[in-house]
């Protein structure tokens, strides 16, 4: 009982992500930098406006890799009922993953912002 307890939240709670990214594939989220790149005229402001879009994607993504590293504390130390069971390592390891990706992805976005930084100096 308690497994498939266990077992429909983890289904829940994957079918909720999905939901959810799906609905974020679906917005323009984009459209704003995507008209500031395509009208940019090498003006300083327009490099500055974007190295602050990819500074504050760089946050976001940080902020995304520090809820996966709580909630894989969370995994580790908190479920009792999770220890031990293949489930529980696995949603560790799933938080790993996303953890190191968006780390990467923050590092990506950093570079970007620090080129348009320079180029705004110039």
């Amino acid at each position: 009982m308690k497994f498939s307890k266990l077992f429909f939240n983890l289904i829940v709670a994957t079918a909720l992500v999905f939901s959810f990214q799906a609905q974020a594939q679906t917005q323009p989220a984009e459209e704003p930098i995507m008209e500031l790149l395509n009208s940019m005229t090498d003006k300083p402001e327009d490099h500055k406006a974007i190295a602050d879009y990819y500074r504050k994607k760089a946050g976001e993504a940080r902020e995304e890799a520090s809820l996966h590293e709580k909630m894989k504390d969370k995994y580790r130390h908190s479920h009792a009922k999770m220890k031990g069971m293949a489930a529980g390592k696995s949603t560790q390891k799933h938080c790993e993953r996303v953890i190191k990706l968006q780390q990467s992805v923050a590092e990506e976005y950093d570079a970007l912002a620090e080129l348009h930084e320079k180029s705004a100096k110039q």
